[in-house]
């Protein structure tokens, strides 16, 4: 917590510091993002207003206890919510959301690990956005519940439980197909 509240006070008191910001989150927003607009230019688009906002918004953010990260997720999340009200866009689902797998492990293992993400695909694209969303958060973000809640604009014991009850869906679907 304490290295993210530096780098909080260091991107206040310094803007030049959001290139360091950019550099380690640009990518992540930006995946994030193309899977729910499913546009690449527009994913892009929505990731420079979300870095945009943030300079604007730098000098009056206070530190909450959570990264600058999640609150360019949160940002990018009410663009999202502008996005879709604007003109009833429809999401589509992209057939690289689940890149395959490279490494040099087994290939057999990597096989396995495609045919695993093929089936999952369709499965996530079923649950609900909101339901997207949080596991999104958790696993392809990496972020900490008190983040996803900064995000989600939630309490964090609201946030565990989204958690908890996302993958429980999760689970129930993959194994009903299974």
């Amino acid at each position: 917590m304490q290295n993210k509240r530096e780098f909080f006070e260091r991107l206040k008191n310094d803007p030049a510091n959001i290139a360091e910001l950019y550099d380690r989150s640009a990518d992540k927003l930006f995946r994030f993002l193309l899977k729910r607009v499913g546009h690449k230019e527009t994913a892009e688009d929505m990731v420079s207003r979300t870095f945009v906002k943030l300079l604007e918004a730098l000098p009056s953010l206070v530190w909450k206890g959570v990264s600058i990260e999640a609150w360019l997720y949160k940002t990018a999340t009410n663009g999202l919510i502008d996005h879709w009200r604007s003109a009833g866009h429809k999401r589509e689902v992209l057939a690289d959301e689940f890149p395959d797998v490279e490494s040099e492990d087994d290939p057999a293992f990597i096989a396995e690990i495609n045919i695993e993400a093929e089936k999952l695909e369709p499965i996530l694209s079923e649950l609900s956005p909101r339901d997207q969303q949080v596991l999104d958060l958790k696993f392809f973000g990496g972020f900490e519940l008190a983040e996803i809640a900064a995000v989600m604009d939630i309490q964090v014991n609201h946030a565990s439980v989204l958690v908890y009850r996302a993958l429980r869906r999760l689970r129930k679907k993959y194994l009903a197909n299974v």
